[in-house]
């Protein structure tokens, strides 16, 4: 038998990708909807706001603590990235120094597991990680009454804490309490953007880029000890020994940039994607609240070293200029404790070398920079009355201010002047109330942007891809609109529909500043959020499930058809359990072939995307021809062919797979119509360009086991659904017959092993039924406690 790997070079994605551009630049108003049809609210936009993140968390800690079932835990290889200076850039003597520290158990390996990631990619980044978790906390720290008032406060904490668990673990200190290394980011941009699959098959590279005294790194360090000085002023009340641990590392991160002899920006990892401009503003914006949780007048000598007075007027609050929120948190110290006399200012102007006789204040900083906003000094007004700042995320820039203003209005007068009614205006716009009657909100509406550039949640092989999306990403603030009002909703727009933790940041406080200002009986919070996917079917079914689409061309040559050329994807609901011994037959039948026994068919891999995308290892191998026997047929000419990956999850991974079967040899008959894995399969002229179809008669094995489809033979998967006991309570796994917060308590202390469940007290534990109880049971259980 014959068979050849041949891999395409292609340029039909891009040809396509401008077609299905230029179908979807609408021009203005062609969709009719009226501001009367449109929905205003800040409650269900604050609750959907906090939805990404569940989305984007990585780790080990996903299952536990997301409240989506299609996001499982991914990248825990995280837990134990190699100690050496391939897989870090700590160079060797560094790492030998510090081993006792970074390397207490002697095993080799650091855990930087956790956290976020970026985007749509996987990669975690030091700037935008930590000025989200910072920026996040900041909404929190100013509107939680409108979070507890929306139910949505016990969410909020959840994500705070898994940002900053996440800095707190990336961070190694000595026995003195110093700092001696921060990981600041994990994973490559150039290896990761390679990939387009749900993060929990990735098995990509991914290297950790740490601060040390080699390396200062500035910037990130001190944006890291600001979420985390954020985070203790949130917690503090209610969990003081937990606000304590993070005071603690955010001083220690703060004072190892302080002692520094050399203050940089961390230019070693992020290359193009976050090059940061100056350290100076994180510096102090990390200084402002360590002197907010601690009243130690070290931190405001070194935010009066460094803070540049004008800046905040001059662009806004974002990832890399954090100048305007530290203006405000300055102005909130200086109403706190020197509201009513000029000492607070004089000192600054003191340490700045400013002139006595120069007006100095805060606020009115604040003031101009949404002034500048409002009248088009700043971002450009689009003929709508948009502020559009800049092309790349120009609604994340937008929302920031819009939080700016809401935070103005709050410490003068609590109460809305024209900044928070242009913050509301600018929200509208966002919702719908535009000429394009685009919703920028992810989910939020009928007329919402739909095909943001987010891998996990498309369920996509490729971003060209024009297929709607397998799952809905809720509450992601896409890019925006350009400076024209204009937009463009497709999976490949990296520019206009581009999602990242970032964009969210600013987002999320500004519903909830917003609802504290404009909220009315009407606006409610979404119940029962968010949703089973689909049409409400469990993404985790009784049984795995597996099945195959794909379609076919049929080659034909001028004495009849000679080939079949096959296209299948390999699909499961199954994320993180998709198997890595996943195999496929393709069933044909030989009696419409003559002359050439099967065994002289040749075979032709024509396309392996696994392969082309990570090489040896992750590819397919092509097989066959091979007999199919079958008591229940008896004597049949059917054969199969069969591809095998070993080692690689492709049920998870939606990877295109391509392959032709036939005769290619004159005066031999090929007719594929008796083949049985031919029928239900699309027919196409163009092998790119078809349209996949399920299909049942090209069966998937797990390690040799049928898992999907049937045979030939009419073989199907065997399935077993476990019994229901009416008599159980789900949830109720201390049998008083209620479901709580100590059953919550009871099933936490089973998964870690403390605390074993038996009886029927287990069953009642499997809240899904599937016949294990793991972390999948703890999601549910903890959404039906927070009623969602």
């Amino acid at each position: 038998m014959k068979m050849r790997k041949i891999l395409s070079k292609l340029t039909s994605t891009s040809i396509i990708s401008a077609i299905v551009l230029g179908l979807l630049i609408s021009p203005a108003g062609t969709i009719d909807v009226s501001a009367a049809d449109l929905e205003f609210n800040y409650a269900k936009a604050l609750q959907y706001s906090q939805f990404f993140y569940d989305a984007n968390m990585c780790g080990t800690g996903v299952d536990e603590n997301n409240l989506y079932v299609w996001r499982k835990d991914c990248h825990t290889y995280d837990a134990k990235l190699k100690l050496d200076p391939t897989n870090t850039n700590m160079s060797a003597s560094f790492i030998a120094a510090n081993k006792d520290v970074l390397d207490p158990d002697g095993d080799g390996t650091v855990d930087v597991s956790g956290g976020f990631h970026d985007a749509g990619d996987h990669v975690k980044f030091g700037m935008p990680e930590a000025y989200s978790g910072s920026t996040l906390g900041w909404g929190f720290y100013e509107f939680r009454e409108q979070y507890e008032a929306t139910e949505q406060d016990a969410h909020a904490k959840t994500i705070l804490r898994y940002f900053n668990d996440y800095f707190m673990r990336c961070t190694f200190l000595d026995k003195s309490g110093k700092v001696v290394a921060f990981c600041y980011q994990v994973g490559d941009g150039d290896v990761d953007h390679a990939y387009w699959q749900a993060p929990e098959i990735d098995k990509m590279f991914r290297r950790g880029w740490f601060a040390t005294s080699e390396l200062p790194s500035t910037d990130v360090v001190t944006a890291a000890a600001a979420s985390l000085a954020v985070n203790y002023m949130n917690f503090k009340d209610e969990d003081p020994e937990y606000a304590a641990q993070n005071l603690k590392y955010a001083k220690a991160l703060f004072d190892f940039a302080e002692s520094s002899p050399v203050k940089e920006c961390n230019a070693d990892g992020p290359k193009g994607y976050y090059g940061s401009l100056k350290w100076q503003d994180d510096y102090c914006w990390a200084a402002v609240w360590l002197y907010l949780a601690t009243q130690d007048d070290h931190y405001l000598d070194e935010t009066f070293k460094y803070y540049d007075y004008y800046a905040p007027s001059c662009w806004t609050h974002c990832w890399n200029d954090v100048w305007a929120g530290t203006a405000c948190i300055l102005a909130e110290i200086n109403d706190l404790y020197d509201k009513d006399s000029q000492t607070f200012e004089d000192r600054y102007r003191k340490a700045s070398n400013k002139s006595p006789y120069e007006t100095i204040d805060f606020w009115a900083e604040i003031a101009k920079t949404v002034d500048n906003w409002m009248t088009g000094r700043t971002p450009q007004i689009t003929p709508a009355g948009y502020s559009f700042l800049n092309q790349w995320g120009s609604a994340r820039y937008n929302t920031a201010t819009q939080l700016i203003a809401l935070v103005y209005d709050k410490h003068h007068g609590d109460k809305p002047s024209k900044y928070s009614e242009w913050a509301k205006s600018q929200m509208n716009y966002l919702m719908g109330d535009n000429p394009m009657n685009r919703c920028y909100i992810v989910g939020y509406s009928d007329i919402s942007a739909k095909y943001p550039h987010h891998r996990a949640a498309s369920g996509l092989s490729r971003c060209e891809d024009p297929d709607p999306h397998k799952y809905v990403l809720y509450g992601a603030l896409v890019g925006g609109p350009g400076p024209n009002d204009e937009h463009i909703d497709v999976t490949s727009d990296y520019i206009y529909n581009e999602v990242t933790i970032d964009y969210n940041a600013a987002f999320v406080g500004a519903c909830a500043g917003l609802y504290r200002y404009f909220a009315d009986p009407s606006m409610q919070i979404t119940p029962d959020f968010p949703p089973l996917p689909g049409n409400g079917d469990p993404e985790h079914p009784l049984v795995p499930e597996y099945w195959v689409e794909g379609f076919c061309k049929d080659i034909v040559q001028d004495d009849g058809p000679k080939a079949t050329e096959i296209t299948i994807y390999v699909k499961s609901k199954n994320v993180s359990e998709a198997s890595e011994k996943i195999s496929v037959r393709y069933f044909f039948d030989a009696t419409g072939m003559t002359s050439l026994h099967p065994n002289q068919m040749e075979l032709r891999e024509l396309y392996d995307q696994a392969y082309v995308e990570g090489g040896e290892g992750v590819d397919g191998v092509l097989t066959g021809p091979f007999k199919y026997e079958s008591s229940k047929l008896g004597e049949n000419n059917i054969y199969y062919i069969e591809v095998t990956w070993d080692g690689y999850p492709i049920a998870g991974s939606n990877k295109k797979y391509q392959l032709a079967l036939g005769t290619y040899a004159w005066q031999n008959y090929w007719n594929p119509d008796d083949d049985w894995s031919h029928q239900d399969l699309n027919t196409t002229d163009d092998n790119w360009k078809g349209v996949p179809a399920r299909t049942d008669y090209i069966c998937v094995y797990d390690n040799g086991v049928l898992v999907g489809g049937i045979e030939p033979d009419g073989s199907r998967p065997e399935t077993s659904i476990p019994p229901t006991d009416p008599e159980i309570l789900k949830g109720d796994l201390n049998g008083d017959k209620e479901v709580n917060a100590l059953d919550y308590a009871a099933l936490k202390m089973h998964l870690l092993g403390t605390k074993l469940l038996t009886g029927d007290l287990l069953k009642a534990a499997d809240m899904n039924d599937d016949g294990s109880v793991d972390a999948i049971d703890f999601a549910l259980l903890k959404k039906q406690l927070l009623g969602v």
